[in-house]
């Protein structure tokens, strides 16, 4: 009996592909978005993240809404407050034992009676109260907007940098381990080259062993360098705080070139007093300092109370005024205006406050000082460091070539027998320690640009801005 020949197709179809778990070790299962393609971040990409999701961040701008909050908590407090008593009523029963005689003497009754009696009152009232110290709370809670503003521009600046900074250390960790793969290539062409020798009898089983040797080392670094690029990827996962971000690979940023031998240092200096905001934070907080020393003395003004009401009540012996909505007195009206001055016996209490607020004051000035200082020393040490990174840069990357021909001649020269193998390993050693080095220099040196950058919030590269050094006049003679 033969099958039909799309029943066999089916068949075959069916035993070429695996069930769901087939082919799987036991306990192992497959992962949820195991096989997609990372994602490819970029530098921009990583800063939006972070700005938008860095609970820490998010946590210091939702702080500004407290502002806005504030200044209207000030405004109801200002605002009229209408009292509206749509009914207040009452019912009481008076028992007398005594009575008053003719000549006022105070006498038991024989007969005591009971006294009843009901009251309904309703009322409607408008009182403001004024404080006009309060006025000059608005520009304490300016102030205090100011100093929050420039708190979230100071940590906003600051993420930025450590994003930047995280994503370079990422990218720098990821070269690094293709560096450290290549070394592992070429550990591995020299152990070949060692057992072509040896088994040509011109090399002794100690150079091979050795060759060995050296491919399993470089393993073990190529395993300690993927261990680092993993750890930076962690660290610049958190500083995002995306959790909706899975693999990631980031994408290189170009490394630009920059003669930071050139860079005018004073302008450096003024553009970064200009536009830090740990300056304007410290700026905002002596002027804050200022109001609060100028709201102590406002303390003193007095306070204006204004009411307004009319009223009206029913009073009558029995029963007949309780819950009585439309009572049959008339509407009494009144109308009053209070001032009410501040006590005079807090007036040393007061004193000790003011002097402690001109205490603050010259603090705050203080710190302003102190911040601008804080600002130049950083911008003059960074201009410096980054003046010794560019200067070993250019040493290592004189001394990776120096070493890269010198290994090139080693290779030939153990391959015609006239270099033993530990003065090869040497100069491989030698090489492999200046490309590694080229590479922590060559990011140094833009790690030391981005941190400028970010301390001025200006590109160096930027041609609408002048941080270049005078020219000297007499080099055109």
């Amino acid at each position: 009996m033969r099958l039909p020949a799309a029943l066999v197709a089916s068949l075959i179809l069916v035993a070429a592909c695996p069930l769901p778990g087939m082919g799987q070790e036991p306990g192992i299962s497959q992962e949820p978005g195991m096989g997609q393609e990372p994602v490819r971040l970029t530098l921009d990409e990583a800063v939006t993240r972070a700005l938008g999701q860095n609970p820490a961040y998010q946590q210091t701008l939702r702080e500004l809404e407290l502002s806005a909050l504030d200044r209207r908590e000030l405004w109801l407090n200002l605002l009229p407050q209408p009292q509206v008593d749509l009914l207040t009523t009452s019912m009481a029963w008076n028992r007398q034992r005594v009575a008053e005689g003719f000549f006022g003497e105070v006498t038991e009754r024989e007969d005591p009676g009971t006294i009843h009696t009901s009251r309904t009152q309703q009322r409607l009232g408008l009182f403001v109260t004024v404080d006009l110290a309060e006025f000059f709370q608005f520009r304490g809670i300016d102030e205090t907007a100011r100093i929050r503003e420039a708190g979230a521009t100071v940590q906003g600046r600051e993420l930025k940098a450590r994003v930047a900074s995280a994503f370079l250390e990422v990218q720098e960790r990821t070269q690094a381990l293709e560096l450290e793969e290549e070394l592992l290539e070429v550990a591995r062409e020299n152990r070949d080259l060692a057992r072509r020798l040896y088994a040509l009898a011109r090399r002794d089983r100690i150079d091979l062993v050795s060759m060995e040797l050296e491919v399993a080392e470089q393993e073990d670094a190529l395993e300690r360098s993927r261990t680092e690029l993993e750890s930076a990827r962690l660290a610049l996962r958190t500083l995002m705080g995306d959790p909706d971000l899975g693999d990631f690979q980031v994408e290189p940023e170009p490394l630009r070139p920059l003669e930071p031998e050139g860079l005018d240092e004073e302008a450096l200096v003024r553009r970064g007093r200009e536009v830090s905001p740990r300056i304007v934070q410290a700026e905002a907080q002596r002027r804050a300092s200022a109001g609060a020393l100028s709201r102590n003395r406002a303390r003193w003004l007095p306070t204006l109370t204004f009411s307004a009401g009319t009223t009206r009540q029913g009073f009558v012996q029995g029963s007949d005024a309780f819950f009585d909505l439309r009572p049959d007195a008339g509407w009494d009206r009144a109308v009053s205006l209070s001032v009410r001055f501040p006590d005079l016996g807090l007036y040393l209490n007061r004193r000790t406050e003011q002097r402690r607020g001109e205490v603050d004051l010259r603090n705050r000035e203080d710190a302003l000082l102190e911040a601008r200082a804080e600002v130049e020393r950083e911008v003059r040490t960074l201009v410096r460091e980054l003046q010794g990174a560019a200067r070993t840069l250019r040493t290592q990357e004189r001394r990776t070539a120096l070493a890269e021909e010198q290994v090139e001649l080693a290779r030939e020269a153990y391959r015609l027998g006239r270099l033993s193998y530990l003065e090869l390993r040497e100069a491989q050693a030698r090489a492999a320690e200046s490309r590694r080095q080229a590479l922590s220099a060559r990011y140094s040196v833009e790690r030391g640009r981005r941190e400028l950058e970010a301390l001025l919030d200006e590109s160096l590269s930027d041609p609408r801005v002048s941080l270049q050094a005078p020219a000297d006049p007499g080099d055109g003679s």
